[in-house]
């Protein structure tokens, strides 16, 4: 448990360093994670590129032990956010076909 500790501190003092685009999906109704340490990875990293999306009433495995309609909202946000990122480092990099 102490090391746990050790991990997670070290981790909350890096999260400044974070600058690369980033999606944080959790279930507002989450018993084994908080949601607030989502929000708190959200908050602190510096990426100018980052999206925290809390779904109500979700548990901890948002994709197993959902309703089949929960994880159809979840793997439709994930393939969107995935999609427009795709499309973006493609237009930077000069490749117009991302699909």
């Amino acid at each position: 448990m102490l090391e746990l500790l050790r991990v997670t501190a070290r981790l909350s003092e890096k999260l400044k360093d974070v600058s690369f685009p980033f999606l944080v999906i959790h279930g507002d109704a989450d018993v084994v994670t908080d949601p607030a340490v989502s929000k708190f990875l959200y908050e602190n990293a510096s990426s100018e590129d980052k999206t925290l999306k809390l779904y109500e009433g979700m548990q901890h495995s948002l994709i197993q032990g959902e309703t089949d309609d929960n994880v159809a909202i979840i793997l439709s946000d994930l393939r969107a956010w995935l999609k427009v990122h795709v499309e973006q480092k493609a237009v930077l990099s000069g490749n117009k076909n991302s699909d």
